[in-house]
């Protein structure tokens, strides 16, 4: 489901961009006289769409409507894409009893504050993406050079993701982890907190 609305989304985009873009090269080739030196003097629009713009009342305002249509697509398909698959409930239990659901937010919260506590990391980032049946950890870590980043993973692998697993009590809990190497020093704590 999620690469076939990755693949219309790709399609999507790669037509709104093309669209506007041959529009664009061919009024840019007209008016450098690639059709001729005539075609480059001539108004890209006609007196006979001109003289028809300004006897229909009703032509502006119905561009102006279409274009405000458009402007709402683009925008709903933007806010759509900017919604990631975060996972809001995560559910723990169902049964004839009842159902038990957490707030997946304070459990990647509190995995993120975990490994941002260790002394190669300067700050860690973690989102449950996916459905509750099937949810997925993405774990964003930023490293500071010179961090041994095969024990960091090993790290990761072993004690931070079992950890937040087990907390939430699932079976399996599969993980993406994007690491990032930024130079100079972990920044130490502000004053009045303790390290």
């Amino acid at each position: 489901m999620r690469r076939r609305s990755g693949k219309g989304n790709r399609v999507g985009l790669a037509l709104c961009g093309l669209v506007p873009l041959a529009a664009g090269g061919l009024a840019l080739a007209r008016a450098l006289g690639a059709f001729g030196g005539d075609a480059a003097r001539r108004p890209v629009i006609d007196a006979g769409t001109r003289s028809f713009a300004a006897t229909a009342p009703w032509f502006w305002p119905v561009v102006a409507a279409v274009g405000f249509v458009l402007a709402l697509i683009g925008l709903a398909w933007l806010l759509a894409l900017l919604r990631a698959d975060r996972l809001r409930r995560l559910r723990l239990e169902s049964g004839t009893s009842g159902v038990t659901e957490v707030d997946a937010h304070p459990a990647s919260e509190a995995l993120a504050a975990q490994v941002g506590a260790y002394p190669e990391v300067r700050r860690a980032h973690a989102v449950l993406r996916g459905s509750s049946d099937d949810p997925r950890l993405d774990l964003g870590v930023s490293a500071v050079e010179p961090a041994d980043l095969g024990a960091l993973v090993t790290r990761l692998h072993d004690e931070a993701v079992p950890d937040l697993r087990s907390t939430l009590g699932l079976r399996r809990l599969p993980a993406t982890v994007r690491l990032d190497l930024a130079s100079g020093h972990r920044p130490r704590p502000g004053r009045g907190v303790s390290p």
